[in-house]
């Protein structure tokens, strides 16, 4: 009883997901004005463009600004979600609002990443943070406004003092660490570690046990797509590659992590994934584009993913997993819009937006 008038709300805010059909049209956007036009009118996206102000643009500099600038549009889109989290925590119990209390602090390690790239780039950020400021003024204990104003690494490291995000990214700093990666690695890591023990103390049985499954699972591919990258793309000690994983392990054992981490070939790499709990779900299915055993893993990855969560959704639709997996393809449907976006700004033909859109 307790989800069932949320579950009900989810469900209508589901309905307004955009369509293939609604895709397919965006692709073939003979501009990228065209497309946003198309984004106003839709009910989801309508509200973030009125709050950033574009009624307020003539059309040619809404041409200008998302031209020039890829976060502008990111930005607008992204508020679309926040408007929805928000109507979702008014709506919900103390109870229900646990899970979205854990759930906030994926945006927030979102900006954090994009606001350490701009400090350790040296330049100044285009992040404007004034349309979210309410939101996170509500929910966030970090000064973001002054993290995004930072013009280098150890600025936005002691921007972080006094959060517990702040000593293991200072203990990079002090080790001369100075690669982005890093910091988005430690910074992910965070996220995962404190979302996966919070959710313990936070969450009741059943409800832990729903969610348990796609965080879990989330955790380990992300692990795998990793390794996978490794192996394929860099040289790298067993011990860096294991530097960068998330120490979560669901599926995977510690010892099967270990050996795909020390595999001296790719080739080895997919010898030991065979022989994990995701060895017959990545294997058994054949890609389509080739007609070959070997699947293309990152986008096997997402359509996995994308099936523990609507699954988990499904069976679970008075719990927490219903919020959870409604953000997750709120999000996938928001990457989805940017690769559309960016495919239009860069002239490509609108079948090969769509294909771009199958292959992500």
């Amino acid at each position: 009883m307790t989800y069932s008038a949320v579950s009900a709300k989810i469900r209508a805010m589901q309905g307004r997901f955009l369509t293939d059909t609604d895709f397919s049209q965006l692709a073939f956007s003979d501009s990228v004005s065209a497309a946003v036009e198309t984004l106003k009118s839709r009910p989801s996206y309508s509200c973030a463009f009125e709050a950033a102000g574009d009624g307020e643009l003539d059309r040619s500099r809404i041409e200008q600004l998302l031209w020039l600038s890829r976060g502008y549009i990111e930005q607008i889109l992204t508020q679309s979600e926040y408007r929805d989290f928000t109507k979702l925590y008014r709506f919900s119990s103390v109870k229900q609002r646990k899970f979205l209390d854990l759930y906030f602090m994926h945006f927030e390690v979102d900006i954090l990443k994009k606001c350490l790239r701009d400090a350790a780039s040296s330049r100044s950020s285009d992040l404007d943070l004034s349309i979210f400021e309410d939101f996170f003024q509500k929910h966030s204990h970090l000064d973001l406004a002054g993290l995004a104003e930072c013009s280098s690494l150890d600025s936005f490291v002691e921007g972080l003092r006094g959060s517990f995000y702040y000593e293991p990214l200072r203990r990079l700093r002090d080790q001369g660490v100075t690669a982005l990666f890093d910091y988005e690695s430690a910074l992910d890591s965070l996220y995962f570690i404190h979302l996966w023990k919070d959710m313990k103390k936070q969450l009741g049985r059943k409800e832990l046990e729903a969610v348990s499954q796609c965080i879990g699972e989330k955790i380990d591919l992300l692990n795998l797509e990793w390794l996978s990258r490794a192996k394929e793309y860099y040289r790298l000690s067993d011990h860096a590659i294991e530097d960068f994983l998330i120490p979560v392990y669901y599926k995977l054992r510690k010892d099967q992590i270990r050996a795909m981490a020390q595999a001296v070939s790719r080739e080895e790499f997919l010898g030991i994934l065979r022989t994990t709990r995701y060895g017959n779900r990545i294997f058994g299915q054949p890609d389509p584009s080739s007609g070959q055993e070997n699947p293309r893993l990152k986008r096997l990855f997402r359509s996995l993913l994308d099936a523990v969560y609507q699954t988990s959704g499904r069976k679970n639709p008075y719990s927490a997993a219903v919020l959870n997996t409604y953000f997750y393809f709120k999000e996938e449907e928001i990457r989805k819009l940017i690769t559309t976006i960016e495919g239009i700004r860069y002239q490509l033909d609108g079948n090969e937006i769509l294909s771009c859109l199958a292959e992500s």
